[in-house]
């Protein structure tokens, strides 16, 4: 875990969620709705209101930790595990980018690389011979963009990674508590605002994320239409559950759907690791109050269907609010 005051920073499609950590451990955790029209499709419309909100929500709430480890949205990067001979850092360096050739079409020294090393393997005689690897490129326009938003706020970037390595960061931390040896298979479903995302480690470590679509956004979409409301007044209602309104039989089918097709992309999960050892789905994001969603969920997959409060080894008082957004508390976890 980390070793200094950092504040966790996720900035999704709807809110905005903080955690406060001092040597690892949680202090505060902050989940807020986003002003309209600051965020579309996980890209920020204004940095300069962005950063102005953070400002914000930072004085309102009085925190004083000025370091942060920001979430990069899975759009803005590039992650990819991969082998690669062993070689020295500078080696490394000089070959990460020649590993997107494949998926970035543009000038490479537009993006900066990192990597993290899985696993070193050795050859017969006990030599290093390849090395097992998470390797990440991401736009320098981008996170120039996000250390200038978070100086405007008061902030400073001390870290910039993708989600995955947040919920990454909780498992390991999850399997280190629990002194778990075999290697385990996770998958975990954020049921976010535009789209639900379903992001598996195979062995512990990242393989893939599939995103379905639509999001919990066309929940509030239905009952703004059905009771002639304000979209404001309408996703209040769904998340306070005024009069069990998530329990209308249109949602319900809708549910269905979404169950669906998280049966179909976890079958295709099954198919493609026939041997794994998959035996739960760790739920998180503003959906995971919709209880009837959770419900059928369940109803429809063969694991078990539990929240990743499961995973929060940080039995904090914050858990409530921080199932809704534990990428901020991960993050700050590297």
């Amino acid at each position: 875990m980390a070793s200094k005051k950092l504040i966790g920073i996720e900035i999704g499609n709807y809110r905005m969620s903080m955690a406060v950590c001092d040597n690892g451990n949680l202090q505060q955790f902050v989940n807020v709705k986003l002003p309209d029209n600051l965020v579309r499709e996980n890209e920020i419309v204004s940095w300069e209101a962005m950063a102005d909100f953070l400002k914000e929500v930072i004085d309102e709430n009085k925190i004083s930790a000025k370091n942060v480890a920001m979430i990069l949205p899975s759009r803005n990067a590039y992650v990819r595990r991969v082998t690669m001979p062993a070689m020295t850092v500078d080696q490394l360096r000089v070959n990460m980018p020649y590993e997107f050739h494949d998926y970035i079409t543009e000038d490479m020294d537009k993006y900066n690389y990192d990597y993290s090393l899985i696993e070193m393997i050795n050859d017969e005689e006990g030599k290093p011979k390849e090395m097992d690897m998470m390797l990440v490129a991401a736009p320098k326009e981008i996170i120039e963009k996000y250390q200038t938003m978070l100086r405007r706020a008061g902030l400073r970037l001390a870290l910039i990674a993708p989600e995955v390595f947040a919920f990454k960061n909780i498992i390991k931390d999850y399997e280190e508590a629990n002194h778990v040896e075999e290697k385990k298979d996770y998958a975990i479903l954020d049921i976010g605002h535009s789209d639900l995302r379903l992001h598996f480690f195979t062995g512990g470590e990242f393989e893939i994320t599939r995103i379905m679509e639509p999001g919990c956004n066309v929940i509030a979409s239905y009952l703004a239409d059905k009771n002639g409301q304000d979209a404001h007044i309408a996703q209040m209602n769904e998340e306070s559950n005024k009069d069990n309104v998530v329990e209308d039989d249109a949602l319900v089918e809708l549910y269905n759907q979404m169950a669906v097709e998280i049966m179909r992309v976890l079958n295709f999960y099954n198919f493609n690791h026939p041997g794994n050892n998959l035996d739960k789905i760790y739920y998180c994001g503003g959906g995971s109050r919709i209880k009837p969603l959770i419900a059928e969920i369940a109803s429809m997959i063969e694991v078990e269907v539990v929240s990743i409060s499961e995973l929060i080894t940080d039995k904090t008082p914050f858990m409530d609010e921080l199932i809704l957004g534990p990428q901020s508390l991960g993050i700050v976890w590297e």
